[in-house]
């Protein structure tokens, strides 16, 4: 009898997919996965039992070329299938090489989507670049196919506004336009010890939800499922998902696949971010400094303060003056003095 758990449209199997004979051919529109990094981290499940995340490079090849021969059965035909790898220090090159295993099996290349995990302080990633490289802040999404001629995608799906308004009407008929291939999507923060993942390294939930949104999937399959992150975002799309995962933490899956939300944040073009400070600056220019300080506007708490400190420093950067505010930080010698207000009094 199958280890299995059923969470709403998700069915778990605690098992290898080495042999996902559950499935059946042709049955499943987009597989989305990040297989082991065979890096020696620790993969552990409920009952104590250990996954060697080191193997021979032999015996990992194996494995991924055991599992990616599934993966290519199941899939249809306009199927499509996103693989998450990046490269280590001591294992630069790890990723073409995992790729090329697919392309052993049947699957076709088609494009590297670029996750940028972290970009210029926003999101976190692990420190590994020490004097002897830099910090790895991205890896690579590969979109891999089995019928180049049948697949389709839907780019407008995840679709970012015009950066000039003029080219709605001239180009697209709504303010939507195809996001490209490098996609930001930062881990918000950290999540903790391994063995409080359960797993050591699982992707954000938005990952996996862009990826079913671009393709406009129904079933979705993860091989290597982990703490559920592409379960997840299955379930809150409303799509049937399968997973196998060999080394479970059941409580973390349950929680992940049926609590777990991507967090939807607005896309903010840079060149608007540049335009609002600038509109901003040009608004605060009439403001008179004397008078608010007398009607005990300038009054912020000191964590008020450093806020006030980046936006200057920001807009110094922006190249844009703010005269008022360089009243205020000229003024600072009583900012002990001053009562408790939120910023949001002000602005």
């Amino acid at each position: 009898m199958v280890n299995l758990e059923k969470l709403g449209k998700s069915t778990v199997y605690f098992k290898s997919s080495e042999k996902m004979s559950e499935l059946e051919d042709n049955s499943i529109d987009v597989i989305i996965t990040s297989p082991p990094y065979n890096r020696g981290k620790v993969y552990s499940d409920d009952s104590g039992g250990i996954y060697n995340d080191k193997k021979s490079k032999s015996e990992y090849y194996q494995l991924l070329t055991n599992v990616w021969t599934e993966c290519f059965r199941v899939l249809k035909p306009e199927g499509t299938f996103f693989l998450n790898i990046g490269d280590s220090a001591n294992d630069q090159g790890l990723s073409e090489e995992v790729v090329n295993l697919t392309s052993n099996v049947g699957f076709f290349r088609i494009q590297t989507i670029i996750w940028v995990k972290s970009l210029l302080g926003k999101g976190h990633y692990t420190p590994s670049g020490g004097n002897r490289r830099l910090n790895n802040v991205w890896e690579s999404i590969f979109l891999l196919v089995k019928n180049k001629k049948k697949y389709r995608l839907y780019p407008k799906a995840i679709g970012i506004p015009y950066a000039d308004r003029s080219n709605i009407g001239r180009y697209s008929e709504e303010n939507l336009r195809d996001p490209g291939n490098v996609w930001l999507i930062p881990y918000l923060q950290t999540t903790g010890s391994t063995i409080k993942k359960g797993h050591e390294a699982p992707f954000p939930i938005e990952l996996p939800y862009k990826c079913i949104q671009l393709t406009n999937a129904e079933t979705v399959l993860d091989p290597f499922a982990g703490t559920g992150s592409t379960l997840a975002a299955a379930n809150s799309l409303g799509k049937v998902s399968f997973g196998y995962e060999k080394y479970p933490r059941k409580n973390i899956i349950r929680n992940t696949v049926l609590n777990a939300q991507p967090r939807l944040t607005p896309t903010i073009l840079l060149p608007h971010l540049e335009l609002t400070a600038s509109i901003l600056t040009k608004l605060c220019q009439k403001l008179d400094y004397d008078f608010l300080k007398e009607s005990c506007t300038f009054k912020f708490t000191k964590k008020e303060q450093v806020e006030l400190e980046i936006l200057k420093e920001t807009l110094k950067e922006l190249d844009l003056n703010l005269p008022i505010l360089n009243r205020y930080f000229s003024d600072c010698s009583n900012l002990e003095k001053f009562e408790d207000r939120k910023l949001d009094d002000f602005f």
